[in-house]
């Protein structure tokens, strides 16, 4: 099966991953793709647990995927279907399905689709809720609490009869601020160290030299200050005003140091700059940076400020003046999480079993 990128999630998971995330489109349903097919299928295998659940997916989750109204995913791991969720939208947001397979062992992959249909749900969703039998709260009551769905209750309706099925429910604000407060640590857990979003840096460049990192024509961003810890480190672009948005990230390949005229000599061609703009930034100063950029990925799209204050429920986010350490800056750092939410990847080493159905 090809591998498609969905233009608002993205393709959750890094390229040598074997493990992807795609989101059932209006598309998907009306053209009845082989995406789609998968997707019931993962879902229908529920069918002996809950009965009338193939009835369930035409009568209500396709027709409600075409309305918009709900949303779905399929996670693939070797082109193999093991995850499956389903959401439905509105003021109350029921995540009416959640399962993974038992073969994949571990919470976090739990845990990050709890976010991204939270990221879906914040759309207008006021409460979130959903139903689960019994021994699954028991089990993971704890993983539950941990997005603040702190108690449960007998369901009005009971989908099964070999126990009771219980019914959660919390307020959206409290769900979204558990799930800003994770996402730093949902993203380390499924994030090859050495590319670690929050071991590296926000660099803040003017929007004509980011367009210019963009086209491949700007390999090297010069700084008056800047410090060697960084090489090797990954790099957050934001441009300034007047775009003062998120567009993607690097690597830091290299950094060099020396006078003006060295750094220009040696990488005059990489900076993206005439000689007379090089000149009014470096002055008469004795010593300057050059940073050396490799690997450089775009966001789907750029992620504005605006926006970011308000997923992250913050009006006093500051924009970064030069640039800043992610790992020592909070609220930057869950800036970025829901920026990588929207439109990164992943690389996931283990995963794990949940799975519920409301």
């Amino acid at each position: 099966m090809a591998r498609s990128r969905d233009a608002y999630t993205g393709n959750l998971f890094a390229t040598e991953s074997n493990l992807r995330v795609l989101r059932i489109s209006r598309d998907d349903v009306l053209n009845k793709t082989d995406q789609l097919n998968l997707f019931l299928d993962q879902v229908a295998k529920h069918e002996q647990m809950y009965p009338n659940i193939v009835t369930w997916l035409k009568s209500k989750v396709l027709p409600g995927i075409k309305e918009k109204k709900r949303v779905a995913y399929i996670g693939m791991n070797n082109d193999k279907p093991v995850v499956s969720a389903v959401l439905k939208l509105g003021v109350h947001s029921k995540i009416c399905h959640l399962h993974i397979d038992e073969g994949m062992q571990n919470t976090h992959l739990g845990d990050l689709f709890f976010s991204m249909m939270a990221l879906d749900a914040k759309r207008g969703a006021e409460e979130v809720h959903f139903t689960l039998p019994e021994s699954l709260w028991v089990e993971k009551s704890n993983f539950f609490r941990s997005f603040d769905f702190g108690y449960a209750s007998k369901a009005d309706l009971q989908y099964r009869s070999s126990e009771d099925e219980l019914r959660c429910s919390a307020p959206f604000y409290e769900v979204w601020q558990r799930v800003l407060e994770k996402l730093p640590r949902i993203i380390t857990s499924l994030t090859k160290t050495r590319d670690s979003i929050f071991s590296g840096i926000l660099m803040s460049i003017k929007p004509e030299y980011v367009e210019k990192i963009q086209s491949g024509e700007k390999v090297v961003e010069i700084r008056r200050r800047f410090n060697t810890k960084w090489r090797g480190c990954r790099i957050t672009v934001y441009s300034s005003s007047p775009l003062q948005a998120l567009h993607g990230y690097a690597t830091i390949e290299n950094v060099s140091e020396g006078p003006p005229d060295k750094i220009w000599s040696q990488f005059g061609e990489h900076i993206g700059s005439s000689k007379e703009d090089f000149d009014a930034y470096t002055g008469c100063l004795e010593k300057i940076y050059a940073i050396t950029l490799k690997n450089y990925e775009p966001y789907v799209s750029p992620v504005s400020f605006s926006q970011l204050e308000g997923l992250l429920n913050q009006r006093d986010l500051r924009p970064p003046q030069s640039y800043l350490s992610l790992e020592s800056n909070k609220d930057w750092a869950r800036a970025v999480s829901v920026a990588e939410l929207l439109h990164n990847r992943f690389w996931v080493y283990r995963v794990g079993p949940e799975e519920f159905r409301v």
